[in-house]
């Protein structure tokens, strides 16, 4: 059932319903008001909240779902308090209501609260300040010989605090800037030797951070002795943290923490609430620990934008003045583009702003921070300049087909001749179809299954089975056994010997592996990548198709990593009024994770 309230639009669930009508069961007063809040609190954790802020949608109308008008905040405040289900911060209930009049479902308030206590301890209780100021301002030096630069100045908050947070576009150089923090940190300690963990949501994401690292290091030329040392290895998360199962706990927690002195985690902004309190719980106080992404990409699909809401107070985020002033007495460089705020966070988050991969002719460097900002009309501007940036209407449902089949299939149909299966996963990378959503006409599964029909048709193979040579794979759930994980990319074709049909991946070390079909853990088919699939995933080429209708999930922050996936060229099948909605929608998940980290006075 959907409907609007205000502003927003819901879709109210049969889960959403019974959870209410559950918690109505079990209140010691129940009434119309507390059904009402326990069904937004389900729905809106759903759809990614934390919770829901009671005082941005008090005077809506809420008739449409079965429940009252909504009341005024106090009355409304009052009935729940009255309940016997709606704690306070810090009480066993099933709802939590804060002095914000925020609700929170009890364990999600729980992840947020251990989580904020977790990182103001870090910055209040732990910080390094026995650095040898000389010994710091010459490795950094050597590690980074450009002046006032923002890697440097990043680096020097690792070296400086437990707790260090770099957000940075593709093509900011965050990789490299983790392998110099690593070689900066090997060269600090001396002769004792530091035990590093690296690790980041998805397996693909974690196999991509570790090729990365090894495709930098020899750029570097670092000294032999601290080259050496360099973690090598990265894992996922999960895998980290000791997974059990499908359980929703870990080996590693509070009473059973990682062995590490720094634990850095990349592609943090793919990370939901529960995982990111699960890993600080489980990470010593005395660790550093060191948090990589991009603010500006789409969030976790689970609740919760944690790493969003760590970097963004609300107001143009430049180098913190205290950070600015220490910095400046280490190494005598003064650094300009500071704000003020009295916020310990402040301190430890460093965005990087220079882009190493865009060149200015390609566009996509304008044309994203033209999408991030808000601004439609520089955007659209942008786009019908052309260049390397593409851009024509979506096609009609009738005549989508037919331009799949002109304008896109040539590009896939030659892998079904290929035989060098190394040649076919360079192919694979270069280029890839993207969609906004993954189901209707203009979806990824739509597109997915029109251009394998189109293979099939060539006449080149036999339609005797479920897998055709030529067809890309996309891995959807990590399997550590057979070492596949969720994103990895594969190609099916003859195997070269015995002619059977097999899929074929990149291994971690470069290395090609082969698996039979039936070996496979679970995987569709990838002619077409929705655009949150593609996230860690970077091409040469890219075709972004948005639908013909708006939908709740096309917002700036999908434009934006869709566009940034690629390296060179971009072609957007968009109508006009559809990207501008796009573009001014921005996601904006309730939480109060910001307001504990950023506002004055801190949260309880």
């Amino acid at each position: 059932m959907k409907f609007s309230m205000g502003t927003l639009e819901l879709e109210v669930h049969f889960i959403d319903r019974h959870f209410a009508a559950l918690i109505n069961r079990l209140a010691k007063i129940p009434s119309p008001e507390l059904e009402l809040a326990a069904k937004l609190v389900s729905n809106f954790r759903e759809r990614g909240d934390v919770c829901v802020a009671l005082r941005a949608i008090t005077g809506s109308d809420a008739s449409k779902i079965g429940g009252p008008d909504i009341p005024p905040l106090h009355s409304w405040v009052r009935k729940l308090r009255a309940s016997g289900v709606v704690g306070k911060p810090g009480e066993f209930a099933p709802l939590i209501l804060d002095e914000n009049e925020r609700l929170y479902l009890q364990r999600y308030w729980k992840y947020e609260d251990e989580l904020a206590r977790n990182l103001r301890a870090r910055l209040r209780e732990h910080p390094i300040r026995d650095f040898n100021r000389t010994e710091l301002a010459s490795n950094l030096a050597k590690l980074f010989p450009a002046q006032s630069d923002l890697q440097k100045v990043a680096a020097f908050v690792a070296a400086t605090s437990r707790l260090c947070v770099i957000s940075g576009a593709p093509g900011t150089g965050k990789t490299r800037t983790i392998v110099l923090i690593c070689a900066l940190l090997i060269a600090l300690a001396g002769k004792r030797d530091l035990n590093f963990a690296l690790a980041a949501p998805t397996g693909k994401a974690a196999a991509r951070l570790k090729e990365t690292i090894a495709q930098t290091r020899p750029l570097l030329r670092l000294p032999g002795a601290i080259d050496e040392k360099l973690p090598a290895d990265a894992s996922t998360i999960q895998r980290l943290l000791g997974a059990k199962g499908d359980s929703p706990h870990f080996r590693h927690d509070a009473k059973n923490p990682l062995v590490a002195d720094v634990v850095i985690v990349d592609e943090a902004s793919m990370i939901d609430l529960a995982l990111l309190a699960k890993l600080f719980d489980a990470v010593p106080p005395d660790t550093r620990i060191i948090l990589v992404g991009d603010k500006d990409q789409l969030a976790s699909v689970e609740a919760g934008s944690a790493f969003r809401d760590i970097c963004t107070p609300g107001f143009e985020l430049g180098v913190s003045v205290p950070l600015a002033e220490t910095f400046a007495e280490c190494t005598g460089e003064e650094l300009g583009g500071t704000s003020a705020s009295e916020a310990p966070i402040h301190s430890v988050v460093v965005e990087l702003r220079r882009n190493y991969r865009f060149t200015p002719e390609t566009g996509i460097a304008e044309l994203s921070n033209a999408v991030n900002q808000g601004d439609a009309e520089s955007a659209i501007a942008i786009l019908k300049k052309g260049g390397r940036i593409c851009w024509r209407p979506t096609p009609s449902a009738k005549s989508f087909e037919r331009e799949l089949r002109e304008r896109i299939f040539p590009r896939f149909e030659k892998f079904s001749t290929l035989t060098d299966p190394a040649d076919a996963l360079n192919q694979l990378a270069e280029f890839t179809v993207l969609c906004a959503l993954r189901r209707g006409p203009f979806g990824a599964e739509t597109v997915n299954r029109l251009l394998g029909r189109m293979l099939r048709e060539t006449g080149s193979i036999e339609d005797d089975g479920p897998y055709h040579a030529g067809e890309p794979v996309i891995i959807v759930r990590n399997d550590y056994n057979v070492g596949l994980f969720n994103g990895d990319l594969g190609i099916v074709l003859p195997d070269a010997t015995s002619s059977e049909l097999r899929v074929f991946f990149r291994g971690e070390d470069g290395d090609v592996l082969n698996f039979a079909p039936g070996r496979l853990p679970a995987h569709e088919p990838a002619f077409a990548l929705t655009v949150h699939k593609s996230q860690g995933s970077e091409f040469r080429d890219a075709l972004l198709i948005l639908p013909a209708r708006d939908a709740p999930v096309l917002t700036r922050e999908l434009l934006y990593t869709g566009v940034t996936r690629v390296r060179e060229t971009v072609e957007v099948w968009a109508a006009e009024n559809i990207l501008r909605q796009t573009i001014e929608r921005k996601i904006e998940r309730n939480s109060g994770l910001r307001d504990r980290l950023w506002k004055k006075p801190a949260g309880s």
